[in-house]
């Protein structure tokens, strides 16, 4: 089971939501059901569930027993999703990472194209300069 700890607490919901570009307000709001609507869920819990909620019949208790299971899937679900969306932000920081890569590797390589076809162009023209591409020569 995650915990809200080992997503960093609500410092790091803030920062995976910043960091996936969610805006400011939405991100507040977020901010304000965690820690005020829902104060049970800041300590990553629901309350615990109270059997005589339910009545003494064994109907009672077997529902107080999957109430129980619900508070923990659903706890279990938030933190999940918490984690996701931080490996999200992970993987969309490595995709700018990777895609700023290849467009500095495509600007050497088209910049080396450019300067072959000059050269191959000037070759053509019994060495006489041809002035390249964009310039006012």
């Amino acid at each position: 089971m995650v915990l809200l700890a080992d997503v960093g607490g609500v410092g790091g919901v803030v920062g995976t939501l910043s960091s996936i570009a969610v805006p400011p307000d939405v991100i507040n709001d977020i901010v304000t059901i965690l820690t005020s609507e829902s104060s049970s869920l800041a300590d990553g819990m629901f309350a615990p569930v109270n059997e005589a909620w339910f009545g003494a019949r064994p109907s009672g208790t077997n529902l107080a027993a999957h109430t129980h299971k619900a508070h923990e899937k659903m706890t279990n679900s938030i933190l999940e999703a918490v984690a996701s969306l931080q490996q999200t932000g992970d993987a969309m920081k490595q995709w700018d990472r990777e895609i700023t890569a290849v467009d500095a590797d495509s600007g050497a390589a088209t910049a080396t194209l450019l300067h072959r076809t000059q050269l191959a162009v000037d070759g053509m023209d019994d060495d006489r300069n041809t002035p390249p591409l964009g310039s006012d020569e």
